[in-house]
């Protein structure tokens, strides 16, 4: 399923003009990877003029007119050789800048999770919006932003701390928060022993235990009480029991002011963990659905791979444009579990997603069932045990 580079309009827009007629390019997109990334590689007449420099200027890519990222070119690499030459473009989204650079030193207390995301990008001009995908905007406590954390580190602490994830929009646009899993499906993949309902060029199914644990204790201390550093008041249990192996680990979270921002924090935590366990990679052809819509991060993908047991909805994590000689132009997709991903963003859309009926044979848990959620709290609210967050 080979598709010629002539099929999409691809440019990248530096300055105002436009550059096009790229021999191979790869483009990235990735909620987990902090900055998404861009290679263009173009062969030039030999006996051209000097080509200005072009690191460190800002640009957008474009495919078929959609904005599809950002940012600032890297680097730049020119390589002659008798009869050819090649020019080479590298580069990410506004995030590499963020992923690149020292945080300000600010304290955060009592501001909101997007007042203080604007407050750390305040000092960069090129990231002129700043929005929230949540349903609540929480108030932070107090979060301490080491020297020499970067501002990508600090913004990740900070989201991370009230159960939300930062990310970049194609238009360069900083997001707080997570997905809302309410959009529909916008497209059937499928993997078939009948060849004429195969729609998909590769499919790679990934299983990992290597963050899975039987049990794992989260220990916070409440920022009321001072004194003995050794003492963590707050604890907060999770025992998987899919998990037959004996896995326990234990965790300690520094910014945690009661029981209620433990567990935020440590469901995060888990969900990141449950996400790494499963990943489903699909490779197709072209760049778009079958209705022309092109492939973006944070759509929802029908799956069905009959030599699996798979029929259900996932959630599209990232994407990778791709163009060369041999293959032409291709998409790899990278899918996992729906409704996974920042969990507290939109909770009630997250369970409901969850909780969906599709076959999803071995995805996490080898299809043991779990136990319904039990919780033990005491009075004083101090310690908790609970089995089974995801369900």
């Amino acid at each position: 399923m080979q598709n010629s580079s002539y099929n999409y309009e691809i440019a990248v827009r530096i300055a105002g003009k436009e550059h096009r007629h790229w021999e191979s390019y790869d483009i990235d997109g990735d909620f987990l990877i902090p900055a998404d990334g861009f290679e263009f590689m173009v062969g030039l007449p030999y006996g051209e003029s000097e080509i200005p420099d072009l690191s460190g200027e800002a640009c957008s890519v474009v495919i078929n007119g959609q904005t599809v990222l950002t940012g600032i070119i890297d680097t730049q690499m020119h390589d002659k050789e008798k009869g050819r030459r090649s020019l080479r473009l590298s580069g990410r989204d506004f995030a590499g800048l963020l992923v690149d650079c020292a945080a300000p030193q600010l304290n955060v207390k009592g501001m909101t999770v997007l007042a203080a995301a604007q407050k750390l990008v305040a000092p960069w001009s090129q990231i002129k919006k700043v929005v929230l995908k949540a349903e609540k905007n929480p108030t932070l406590d107090k979060i301490d932003i080491e020297p020499g954390e970067t501002v990508w580190q600090a913004l990740t602490h900070i989201a991370n701390s009230v159960g939300l994830h930062p990310w970049m929009e194609p238009d360069g646009t900083l997001v707080v928060g997570g997905a809302d899993y309410a959009s529909p499906p916008v497209a059937t993949l499928c993997w078939s022993r009948n060849d004429k309902r195969r729609n998909t060029e590769r499919v790679s199914i990934e299983r990992s235990i290597e963050n899975r644990f039987s049990e794992v204790t989260f220990l916070g201390q409440s920022h009321a009480k001072k004194g003995d550093s050794a003492k963590h008041d707050l604890k907060w249990q999770y025992k998987d029991p899919t998990m037959t192996l004996h896995r326990p680990k234990t965790v300690v979270v520094s910014d945690a002011e009661n029981l209620e921002a433990l567990k935020r924090q440590a469901k995060k935590q888990l969900a990141d963990w449950r996400l790494e366990g499963f990943t489903l990679t699909i490779t197709v052809g072209g760049h778009t659905t079958e209705n022309g819509t092109l492939w973006q991060p944070g759509q929802r993908v029908h799956v069905i791979d009959e030599e699996h047991g798979i029929d259900a909805v996932f959630y599209l994590m990232g994407r990778r444009f791709m163009l060369n000689r041999m293959d032409g132009t291709a998409t790899e997709l990278r899918l996992k579990e729906d409704g996974v991903w920042v969990p507290d963003a939109y909770a009630t859309k997250s369970e409901s997603a969850r909780k969906r009926s599709g076959k999803k044979k071995g995805v996490t848990d080898k299809q043991k069932q779990a136990p319904k959620t039990g919780a033990r709290n005491g009075k004083t609210g101090k310690q908790a045990t609970e089995t089974a967050v995801f369900q």
